[in-house]
């Protein structure tokens, strides 16, 4: 099942959503999008921790 996240549920005021096959997806493009608009070299575990609170399916 398809998988969705937005950001604006981590970070606020943040506009950016995915959606993606499986999990693993959505984390390569969560991880591309920390890294080009949040300029996150890596993403801490707390933060993963986060995200993966907040994955929905789509």
């Amino acid at each position: 099942m398809a998988k969705k996240f937005a950001c604006g549920d981590i970070v606020s005021g943040c506009g950016w959503s995915t959606t993606a096959n499986d999990e693993n997806e959505l984390f390569q493009k969560i991880s591309e999008h920390a890294k080009n608009d949040h300029n996150m070299t890596s993403i801490p575990n707390e933060i993963i921790q986060k995200v993966k609170s907040k994955i929905q399916e789509a």
